[in-house]
């Protein structure tokens, strides 16, 4: 790992037997303690039966797990220690995070690891996490960024990962085998392999090591695992591109917004098109 030499932080890598990676921080000067983890896959793997899955997954693996299986046992956990959580899904991944105190941290961690190695998806908490995920999409049906990204999903072709619809609602979610359905989905691509893990802490390196290895190892690795491809159709052909669409937006507010289609780039996690970007947008002399 590169630091400056104003860097007092202790960092290291450290690949586990399943694959998983971990991203080591120890500052003795923290404040609180913080974790994440990115899982890669998101709601692109959600079948067109099924739209909103992988989002359901996410709001589910808080309610219990086998060596914890009080629902409510790491929320309240977090909130008597000072801490906070969250978590969100997008297209390719799903990242889970939260903080604590400095003292409060190994137990924290322990909690939030078990999401990953034993959730039990509990049966009452089907139906209100259904309610939950419908009321988040009927709070974004007057978000003008919501509304715009529905309208740009429906003007792609049907069958490319990128229309799909990504939050999920009652409409779509509320089928009588969903929990079947998600247990097959998480065995199928919570695989320790494309899980990436953020621990930062007070605790010496020693002890990070220790904790990560000890909990973060039992995570399963799935066989035969296979990690999907979201280029197999073309977002746009020429069918829907060259269009000009005019919005009444629910703000009063007038903007332009241009889309260029690129093709697929494998490297995408490198980012190559936020250069293109910032020299578009670039303010400087000669600009």
């Amino acid at each position: 790992i590169e630091k400056s030499k104003s860097d007092k932080f202790d960092c290291q890598i450290r690949i586990l037997q399943n694959g998983l990676k971990a991203l080591l921080v120890s500052d003795p000067e923290a404040e609180n303690s913080s974790a994440a983890l990115g899982v890669n896959v998101g709601s692109f793997i959600d079948l067109p039966d099924e739209m909103g899955l992988a989002h359901f997954c996410e709001h589910l693996l808080f309610m219990g797990t086998e060596k914890y299986p009080s629902e409510n046992e790491y929320e309240e956990y977090l909130s008597k220690n000072g801490g906070s959580d969250n978590a969100y899904t997008t297209g390719d991944k799903t990242v889970f995070y939260f903080n604590v105190n400095n003292d409060a941290f190994e137990g924290a961690v322990d909690r939030f690891a078990q999401f990953f190695i034993c959730p039990l998806f509990n049966e009452g908490s089907v139906e209100r996490e259904i309610n939950a995920i419908d009321s988040e999409f009927s709070k974004n049906k007057n978000s003008d960024i919501w509304r715009f990204t529905h309208l740009f999903k429906t003007e792609l072709n049907k069958d490319c990962p990128f229309s799909k619809f990504s939050t999920g609602n009652k409409q779509t979610l509320n089928q009588p085998d969903i929990r079947d359905r998600l247990l097959k989905m998480y065995k199928k691509y919570y695989s320790s392999e494309i899980m990436n893990l953020v621990l930062y802490s007070q605790l010496p390196m020693d002890n990070l090591i220790k904790l990560t290895e000890d909990l973060f190892t039992l995570v399963p690795k799935r066989e035969n695992f296979s990690m999907p491809k979201y280029d197999q159709v073309k977002s746009y052909d020429q069918n829907n591109l060259g269009f000009l669409y005019k919005i009444i937006p629910v703000k009063d507010e007038d903007s332009i917004k241009f889309i260029w289609y690129l093709p697929f780039c494998d490297n995408y996690y490198a980012r190559p098109l936020n250069f293109l970007s910032s020299l578009f947008g670039h303010e400087g002399e000669n600009r």
